[in-house]
């Protein structure tokens, strides 16, 4: 599940999902077998990937699939990881998902997430201007240690469908994180800065939103659209140190066309808002390889975030006798974080912007997709050798 929006925790775990959904491509593409009413299956694997962010990432996967008749894609599926990375992340996800819960058309996941990192980002809050070129290379002003550890339960129930792509879901999610600096001193900017959560804090919430999926696959979507709305509050009630109340929304389309190749044009729009004691780490937040290619993770942070993804794919070259395909990106990110009481011309204003390009590849499975992005922005580029599109 970047640590936080892929374990929603920390930019880093995001990675850890990044290489589970991966898994999870393949584990779909396995067919139950027939002859037995159960079987278990088990995977293990090394990860790795590159970020400008975090380095080069590696470690281990273990993954046990539990298959058994008229239960698709599976009936329990079990997942742990363990990462490492060169600029000091260590992080470890272990995540068990249930289809059928309850012998039901329903869907049970867990996860639980604990984390490590040496160099964490921290910009300032409604920090728009650009970096000063003195600092902006420095890895002890705006670099951070930091520890986080947090566990997300969530539970979706199908309310309406047309047919097997084409459906309406709800769902509900219990939330705990506790993320804290640590070892930094008066030098680093974080500390001079002293944002709600620097010394430390927990945050608790429950919430819960609708999805909507249309798309013609999950892992590589061509044609339909999705979209996600949810809304979190956290309270004392709940055993949290923050009362907040936060928006998260996003919404994707697909079409193609052909122009010598089929060519996809995917887009995103997403909208996340925040409100109350909200700790510097729950901020919407726009960098890094899955907001804004290009400016560093957590460039930006404030109330509110808005952003446009939007890219042409296309396969160049395809030898399916091998069930092999290379092909490339053109993509830009367009948005802006923004504090509450904002102005429609304001916030169009002053929006960010980056640019860019990737290659992709597909090896003996058409849901393993392998992609490496360069995006470049006004403050410099980023590299991102990572598993999956972006969106």
């Amino acid at each position: 599940m970047n640590l936080r929006k892929a374990l929603k925790a920390t930019h880093l775990l995001l990675l850890g999902l990044i290489f589970s959904s991966t898994l999870f491509a393949q584990a779909s593409s396995i067919p139950a077998p027939t002859d037995t009413t159960e079987t278990v299956d088990y995977a293990f694997l090394p990860a790795l990937a590159y970020s400008s962010d975090l380095g080069l990432v590696g470690g281990g996967i273990m993954s046990r699939y539990k298959f058994a008749d008229d239960v698709n894609p599976f009936f329990s599926y079990l997942h742990f990881n363990a990462l490492f990375s060169t600029k000091g992340l260590i992080s470890s996800t272990l995540l068990f998902d249930k289809p059928q819960f309850l012998g039901k058309d329903q869907r049970f996941t867990s996860e639980l997430f604990v984390s490590r990192f040496l160099q964490s980002q921290f910009y300032g809050i409604g920090n728009t201007d650009r970096l000063p070129d003195a600092l902006k290379d420095s890895s002890d002003f705006y670099f951070y240690n930091s520890f986080s550890t947090g566990v997300e339960l969530s539970f979706r129930k199908p309310i309406f469908r047309s047919s097997a792509q084409n459906r309406l879901d709800i769902f509900g999610i219990a939330n705990f994180e506790y993320r804290t600096p640590w070892g930094n001193d008066s030098d680093q900017y974080i500390i001079q800065q002293q944002p709600l959560g620097v010394e430390g804090t927990r945050a608790t919430s429950l919430g819960g939103g609708l999805i909507w999926e249309s798309r013609d696959s999950e892992f590589e979507p061509s044609t339909g659209f999705y979209g996600r709305a949810e809304i979190k509050v956290g309270n004392g009630v709940l055993g949290s140190a923050v009362d907040y109340f936060m928006v998260e929304s996003d919404v994707r389309a697909y079409t193609s066309f052909h122009l010598i190749r089929n060519i996809t044009f995917a887009n995103r729009l997403s909208f996340n808002h925040s409100s109350g004691e909200v700790p510097y780490w729950l901020l919407p937040e726009l960098g890094g390889e899955d907001l804004m290619r290009g400016y560093p993770e957590n460039r930006f942070r404030d109330d509110n975030s808005i952003l446009l993804n939007t890219e042409l794919r296309t396969w160049l070259f395809d030898w399916p006798e091998y069930d092999v395909r290379l092909g490339g990106t053109l993509f830009m990110d367009l948005g802006r974080t923004f504090p509450n009481g904002t102005s429609i011309s304001d916030i169009t204003g002053d929006l960010k912007h980056t640019f860019g390009f990737g290659g992709t590849s597909s090896f003996f499975n058409r849901n393993f997709i392998l992609r490496g992005d360069v995006g470049f922005s006004p403050e410099g580029y980023g590299i991102y050798f990572t598993a999956g599109y972006l969106f």
